[in-house]
């Protein structure tokens, strides 16, 4: 199959009622098959939410295979789904995880995940198995930890950080709690096979979010300004600094093996674009411009999650506006016009358009904030389908040909 390429201004057809729950259809412009595959009516279990999606961007939603998705709903409580492979999803229970405590699949194993304590409550790195649901405590880390930070009681990634790509270098924040909020004391690089501290940097500000590169030899936390965000040496004896700030933003790695930030620059040498810049040199590189005709621009987020695919990083666009945000977006102005992309990692890529995502502006939860599988054969995004009820927002899955992209 023949991906539609480039900066494309296609005009999706809107207005049109919400595809029905796992009936695949095929997007309108883009030919690629696509289904809305989860709804609140299918969790019977437990605690009944207005709502399921899957839960970032930057927090894998698939198993090692492919074979599950793990999903968020509006109470707080994970739902494990069957995919099946005809693209659609079924319903096949509640885990007793919910979100605070950063659930995170087993590289190899599709039947594990890793979790934290809640909020960063704690100094363990505990696994669920999902078949049995029985917990069990894989590392505590509490006697090292605290001899590091003696007044540490917790550890995390603040959420939106994952392991490297092989499970094994996590890279986190630890900290204790006063009055109800995380207050840092440092960050450190852990060894999961090894059972070792690499290294540790004490740190009086939290950064919005700690992370590990895919290969695991950076750690990368993202502050604002000044300290921006930076890829720290997994023992923190020197650091590359990739933006003067944190923003929308990824780590993945391109068909040459280089370990990448993909991120919004709204500021800099190379402001208007969405950038990839070198951990290792800090070498950057524009992909694709933020900005349209008439002062368009839209919101957006990005997803390194295709780590047997490297060379991509895959976008999902909502919230188009122009003339600074005044006037509603003529989508046939705006290339970006809430849309899923794949784009390449490199010098003057090329760019796939995958799917029209209906954005219907209901807050938060109700952004693209697309995600692939380890393959990128499959990428949900979120969307209410044009309503602005957040209760209508549901994760869509698009189905893209193992062949499609080279």
């Amino acid at each position: 199959m023949t991906l539609v390429e480039g900066l494309d201004t296609s005009v999706p057809t809107e207005g049109k009622m919400r595809p029905a729950l796992n009936v695949p259809f095929e997007d309108e412009h883009y030919h690629l098959k696509v289904a809305r595959v989860t709804d609140a009516s299918q969790v019977t279990d437990h605690d009944i939410p207005s709502w399921v999606r899957h839960e970032y961007s930057r927090r894998p939603a698939f198993n090692a295979d492919s074979t599950r998705a793990l999903m968020l709903s509006s109470n707080g409580w994970m739902r494990l789904y069957e995919v099946k492979p005809d693209g659609t999803q079924a319903f096949l229970k509640t885990l007793a995880l919910g979100e605070p405590q950063e659930p995170n699949w087993h590289p190899t194993d599709p039947n594990k995940l890793y979790f934290f304590e809640s909020y960063g409550q704690g100094l363990t790195i505990s696994t669920y198995d999902i078949t049995s649901d029985e917990k069990s405590t894989s590392r505590d880390l509490g006697t090292r930890v605290k001899a590091l930070f003696p007044g540490a009681t917790g550890m995390w990634t603040k959420q939106e950080g994952r392991p490297s790509d092989d499970g094994k270098i996590w890279c986190l924040e630890a900290g204790h709690t006063t009055a109800g909020n995380f207050v840092p004391d440092g960050l450190f690089a852990y060894d999961f096979d090894a059972d070792k501290i690499l290294g540790h940097m004490p740190v009086t500000e939290a950064p919005d979010h700690i992370s590990t590169s895919p290969k695991g030899n950076y750690c990368v936390p993202s502050w604002g300004v000044p300290m921006g965000t930076r890829a720290y040496k997994t023992d923190f004896s020197s650091y590359t600094q990739l933006h003067d700030r944190s923003e929308h933003s990824d780590l993945a790695i391109t068909k040459d093996g280089d370990e990448v930030l993909v991120y919004t620059a709204y500021d800099g040498a190379n402001a208007g674009n969405v950038v990839m810049v070198e951990l290792a040199g800090g070498t950057a590189t524009p992909l694709v411009p933020l900005y349209g005709e008439n002062n368009g621009s839209a919101a957006m987020h990005i997803s390194g999650t295709s780590k047997n695919k490297p060379g991509y990083a895959v976008i999902g666009f909502y919230a188009c506006s122009e003339e600074y945000g005044a006037k509603a977006c003529d989508p046939s102005a705006q290339w970006f016009y809430n849309k899923v992309i794949a784009v390449e990692l490199q010098a003057n890529p090329k760019v796939y358009n995958l799917a029209h995502t209906h954005y219907g502006n209901a807050g938060y939860f109700t952004s693209a904030q697309a995600i692939a599988n380890p393959d990128l054969t499959k990428v949900l995004f979120a969307s209410t389908w044009e309503s602005t009820m957040e209760n209508d927002v549901a994760s869509y899955l698009i189905q893209v040909p193992a062949c499609a992209l080279p």
